[in-house]
């Protein structure tokens, strides 16, 4: 097979990029592709898909103060887990559109040598790369063969504008709202409407083993469960499993989410990596009175982009693809995530949470419910019904689940996970017990897609940093 293509969108002013930048090469030497290196303006793009932050704004000026904290430590966890030096800048986002002219004035190594040089500039050394000056001393600095011959004039040239305007349209065009953004033109998909497209958009460096997978699949018509050790993929720190000693795991969650039915998914998983060392505690508790506590939208798919929002949602198909891939892989322990997206959205789940307080035992039925056989579980007589299908007697279970003390331990259960600092659904929380008795945690890691990182903190991996007060808007 010839060498399939990826390309790389990516601002110098995104974090993130920076990130996708350390490790995109040795994907690309993994996948046996070719890496076409094409900066886009990440303000054009925010423009364009009207990003609530504004064109000139980051991700997390518009996050309530739980989320900034939850992701400034999730944040922090990444760098330590790929070993990025990170000295942000005190003024940020600083403006890139000259460095980006000057990227696309250049070719070859030379545009990815001088990339490199600029986002350690920016991430690293603090530099204004909004200065020309300083830009040209960067170019003389970095040794590229077409160095000598870099002017100011570079600034106003016209192929280079025109070509980072193309590439910025071609992000928006194959559905970028941020970057950094992967394109694979090879890869073939179909959308919900069971459309076929040739093509594939990726967002986010958190999303490079679905870039790695389906660069591997396109010979393996482009199924992921082909390809060899799907579950590597999602790169871990630690890869011993064994637990010598106890080590508790909870996991906070709302049946009205479908991410945390994702989580959900992958429990029975956890329990058989780590075995009986590993307890595994369920907190359920109302995620929309969460969200009214912490001044968090109630539906946020509302509060981004439109692009965004529908994104999200092949993210979650890529996910339940992912994961049942790797269940057909292991030899299919586990059912199949016959996802299903909710008509009645967002779904209210205050009585079938009660009823689960009530009998736990229930748990997989309503999960299922919700979002395998899209059941409108917010009317009780179809919430009756589905008990019933699930061996229980509903009738009875929705009239205890009214009882005072029932409400109140879900209220108990809602303030618990505000004061514990969860910002969504799934969260997890891992302890491990000290010398003196006492169980401490690493914080809370939000998200199904930070698994691997759950997994890692399971086995000891010691996720502290020497300097956490450096944190940058995302």
């Amino acid at each position: 097979m010839t060498s399939p293509v990826l390309e790389f969108h990516y601002d110098i002013s995104c974090p993130f990029a920076y990130i996708a930048s350390t490790r995109v090469q040795a994907l690309a030497q993994r996948t046996n592709a070719t890496i076409t290196w094409r900066p886009v303006l990440l303000g054009a793009i925010y423009r364009a898909t009207s990003a609530p932050q504004g064109a000139a704004g980051s991700a997390s000026d518009v996050f309530n103060p739980t989320k900034r904290a939850v992701t400034a430590r999730s944040m922090q966890r990444t760098l330590k887990r790929y070993n990025i030096t990170y000295n942000p800048p005190p003024q940020h986002p600083r403006k890139t559109v000259n460095a980006l002219r000057l990227l696309h004035a250049l070719d070859g190594t030379d545009r990815v040598e001088l990339t490199k040089r600029l986002f350690e500039a920016y991430w690293v050394e603090g530099r204004d790369v909004s200065d020309d000056q300083v830009l040209l001393r960067i170019v003389k600095e970095s040794g590229i063969s077409q160095g000598s011959s870099i002017t100011t004039e570079v600034f106003k040239d016209a192929p280079a504008r025109k070509a980072l305007e193309e590439a910025t349209q071609d992000a928006i065009d194959r559905g970028a709202f941020g970057v950094p953004g992967f394109w694979i033109p090879e890869a073939a998909w179909t959308d919900f409407s069971g459309q076929h497209h040739k093509g594939r958009f990726f967002w986010g460096q958190d999303r490079m083993h679905f870039v790695e997978a389906t660069l591997l699949a396109l010979p393996r018509n482009h199924d992921w469960s082909l390809v060899p050790a799907l579950r590597s993929l999602l790169p871990r720190c630690v890869k011993d499993n064994e637990l010598k000693a106890k080590v508790k795991l909870e996991f906070w969650y709302d049946f009205s989410s479908p991410w945390a039915f994702l989580g959900y998914t992958q429990l029975d998983r956890l329990q058989r990596t780590f075995g009986a060392n590993l307890e595994i505690v369920k907190k359920p508790f109302l995620l929309g009175i969460l969200f009214r506590e912490i001044g968090a939208p109630n539906l946020p798919m509302a509060a981004v982009s439109a692009v965004k929002a529908a994104y999200s949602r092949f993210d979650h198909a890529d996910w339940t693809s992912y994961w049942n891939a790797i269940n057909i892989q292991e030899g299919k322990p586990d059912k199949n995530i016959d996802f299903h997206w909710a008509d009645v959205f967002p779904i209210r789940t205050p009585t079938a949470l009660r009823c689960l307080l009530v009998e736990p035992r229930c748990e997989a039925t309503l999960y299922r419910a919700c979002w395998e056989e899209n059941e409108d579980v917010a009317d009780n007589k179809v919430l009756a019904a589905v008990l019933d299908k699930g061996g229980f007697n509903g009738r009875d279970l929705i009239e205890r689940s009214s009882q005072q003390a029932v409400k109140d331990h879900l209220r108990k259960l809602t303030q618990e996970a505000k004061d514990t600092g969860i910002c969504g659904v799934p969260s997890y929380r891992v302890f491990r017990e000290a010398s003196d008795g006492s169980w401490q945690n690493n914080g809370v890691i939000w998200g199904q897609d930070e698994l691997n990182v759950v997994e890692d903190l399971i086995v000891g991996w010691n996720d502290e940093i020497a300097d956490t007060a450096k944190q940058a808007k995302l």
